[in-house]
């Protein structure tokens, strides 16, 4: 039950950061704030260390990029990054 959660959760996550407003909207730092108030609608008990590791394993799996102080979704450009 927990992991169909946790892909509902992460489904969702991809679905925030592929709007374009995402980008746009968030100066760095606030983000992650945001992407948590937004997600505890979904799962109430959600911490801000959870929602970011959360990005950390999508970075690595390369489903979300960091650029500009922000996670996008997508793949990242530079293999540096």
């Amino acid at each position: 039950m927990g992991l169909v959660r946790d892909k509902r959760l992460e489904a969702y996550l991809l679905h925030l950061l592929r709007e374009p407003r995402t980008l746009a909207a968030f100066p760095p730092g606030k983000q992650l704030k945001d992407l948590h108030t937004q997600l505890q609608s979904l799962r109430p008990g959600l911490r801000k260390a959870t929602l970011f590791a959360l990005l950390v394993r999508l970075r690595r799996e390369g489903k979300v990029a960091f650029r500009q102080g922000r996670f996008v979704a997508g793949k990242a450009e530079d293999s540096n990054v």
